[in-house]
């Protein structure tokens, strides 16, 4: 039982309009205040010059190996597995693939397919309440080799502030906490006072305009290409709930 639901589609339909309503901006208004000015400063933008020829048959198989093994599979029912025995000709029709989805910055509409299913986020807390789980997203397979091709050829310009430790490789929230006791004992060594102020934000990852992010790769003069693919992308995304 969720919410008082006890049947399958009921529940389902619960947790859809649950994660329905984390994934719109706050403020419509300022949502196309930041998409208008994207659009005006994307038609003047070039950013930084690449070429399509850096994905090679190395790098696909790289990222080949790198999949995580034993995932429950994407909508269309593949998994890491299926690529990763598959024919080594695969990576040649997909290093093909890739380079013309860059050149024409197009993503097939199967890539945006995801489907969610929702996980319990306290195990000692309420199980029968929306409240207390959080929604994961399988994404196909072939898209996720994609995005990690991605992620290696652009990697050193998706840099961060060194003290966010959240959604980072290598960093998890023992990292802030270290941080944090560090720079507390500091200042307690030396008879000063501490004040903290926390903030838990609710949904702050669903909710951020992904207009406003574009902008920020504009800021790192990130490729005209890929900031075509990701519009793209975000366009052809659609969830379902498992």
């Amino acid at each position: 039982m969720i919410d008082g639901y006890c049947e399958d589609k009921d529940i389902a339909d619960r947790f859809a309009s649950v994660f329905q309503a984390a994934c719109v901006p706050n403020s419509m208004h300022r949502h196309k205040e930041l998409e208008n000015k994207f659009y005006a400063r994307y038609s003047q933008y070039c950013g930084n010059e690449f070429d399509d020829k850096s994905i090679t048959v190395d790098l696909i198989q790289q990222c080949i190996c790198d999949l995580k093994k034993g995932k429950a599979p994407g909508i269309d029912e593949l998994t890491s597995e299926h690529i990763s025995l598959a024919h080594p000709v695969l990576a040649v029709h997909l290093m093909l693939l890739f380079r013309m989805l860059l050149r024409y910055s197009v993503v097939p509409d199967g890539f945006g397919y995801g489907v969610v299913i929702p996980l319990v986020k306290n195990t000692e807390g309420n199980h029968y309440a929306t409240d207390n789980y959080r929604g994961i997203t399988i994404s196909p397979v072939i898209s996720k080799i994609f995005e990690m091709g991605i992620m290696r050829l652009f990697d050193d310009l998706l840099t961060s502030d060194p003290l966010q430790f959240g959604f980072k490789q290598n960093s998890s929230c023992n990292h802030a906490l270290f941080t944090l006791k560090t720079v507390i004992n500091h200042h307690v060594a030396n008879s000063a006072t501490v004040s903290i102020c926390a903030l838990d934000i609710s949904k702050a990852f669903d909710r951020v305009d992904h207009f406003a992010l574009l902008q920020l790769l504009m800021d790192k003069n990130i490729s005209k290409m890929l900031i075509g693919v990701l519009i793209d992308w975000l366009l052809k995304s659609f969830v379902c709930v498992r």
